[in-house]
């Protein structure tokens, strides 16, 4: 492997899910982290296992790595001026410290920069945001999607779940050959798709489940009525994003997917930790707001939308991050909240009408 991939983000993430992505695109991965003692086992071994939920599938063995720690700057100013492309999995809020950490390195190829972040258009904005100018850094953004449960850190083994997605946005520089897990397309659609179907599902089962005093994901497809509620909520969701991009297709092979997904036991998708920063998921033109605002104005069915509103609205969850602070946007009446918090003017009186 002559290619080499510097890799910020040691962590389950980045070891589960894209260290093997580059070792398919033929990649010699250098890993870059803060831990320490993670820098130090992965220089330690040569090799580590992933494995997923499905005994069906094969496991993966990662091979051709090493560690830098991100302190030892000599020697990561080196290996990044040897790099044909630089990616992170570090967290949205900290892509802008490795732009800022490859700000001065000469680079002696034209690398590649990719955040594989759950942020919108985390490449490019963070690039913007440091006002880094590197003629010979191309930046591509893209729609990552994959699940991978919190576990031991005594290992470098992973546990993840069997799908996986990234989505680049399509353009000359293809760093990553397509393949079963890569593909290329418009970013916008598929930042929207995902945001609005996957996370604005997620966040719906998440308050729902709460109510229902639920502990994980998962144990909303026990029964029958629960299983209704979240069938329900994903087919309005996706009748949303039909009203987006008219031109789309495969939408419901996308929803059934992300139904398998959610309902897998093994996730351990912990309900209190989706529900978290609502002020954030719930703000205008997110998740939720995004495509119920197009439902409401197509008068389609809002009825999941309706119910998590009034959990919303009746629910005090004192121990969701959060959660207070997003309350006190209630205290002067939900009319005002759509006014104040939603810049909710002409259609005010539809969403009076549903959400009440």
């Amino acid at each position: 492997m002559d290619k080499l991939a510097i890799h910020f983000g040691a962590g389950n993430i980045g070891r589960g899910f894209i260290a093997p992505v580059h070792q398919e695109n033929e990649y010699t991965v250098i890993f870059v982290d803060v831990d320490s003692s993670l820098i130090s086992r992965i220089n330690s071994t040569n090799k580590y296992n992933i494995s997923n939920f499905s005994s069906s599938s094969e496991d993966i063995l990662v091979e051709n790595f090493s560690g830098i720690e991100l302190s030892n700057t000599s020697e990561l100013e080196l290996a990044l001026s040897k790099a044909d492309l630089i990616t992170t999995s570090v967290g949205p809020k900290h892509v802008l410290n490795v732009v800022q950490t490859i700000a001065n390195v000469e680079f002696e190829k034209n690398p590649c920069f990719i955040a594989f972040e759950n942020k919108y258009r985390a490449s490019s904005t963070a690039y913007k945001e440091s006002k880094v100018q590197k003629e010979n850094l191309n930046i591509i953004d893209a729609v990552v999607d994959k699940i991978v449960p919190p576990q031991s850190t005594e290992s470098l083994d992973v546990i993840v779940e069997e799908f996986g997605s990234i989505v680049l946005e399509d353009q000359p520089n293809k760093p990553l050959e397509t393949s079963k897990v890569v593909s290329y397309g418009d970013y916008e659609k598929e930042f929207i798709k995902k945001l609005w179907i996957l996370n604005g599902l997620h966040l719906q089962l998440a308050y729902f489940g709460l109510a229902i005093n639920k502990q994980y994901i998962h144990e909303l497809f026990e029964d029958d009525k629960n299983i209704e509620f979240s069938r329900k909520a994903v087919d309005s969701l996706g009748e949303a994003y039909l009203l987006f991009d008219k031109d789309t297709s495969n939408i419901e092979t996308y929803k059934e997917t992300i139904l398998n997904r959610f309902s897998a036991p093994e996730v351990k998708d912990d309900l209190i930790r989706v529900a978290r920063n609502p002020k954030i998921k719930f703000n205008k033109s997110e998740r939720f707001h995004g495509p119920l605002d197009l439902l409401l104005k197509n008068n389609s069915n809002t009825e999941t939308f309706e119910t998590v509103f009034r959990i919303l609205v009746n629910e005090n969850f004192k121990n969701i991050e959060g959660f207070n602070d997003f309350k006190i946007l209630f205290e002067n009446g939900i009319e005002k909240f759509f006014e104040d918090f939603w810049n909710v003017d002409t259609d005010l009186e539809i969403y009076l009408s549903k959400l009440k």
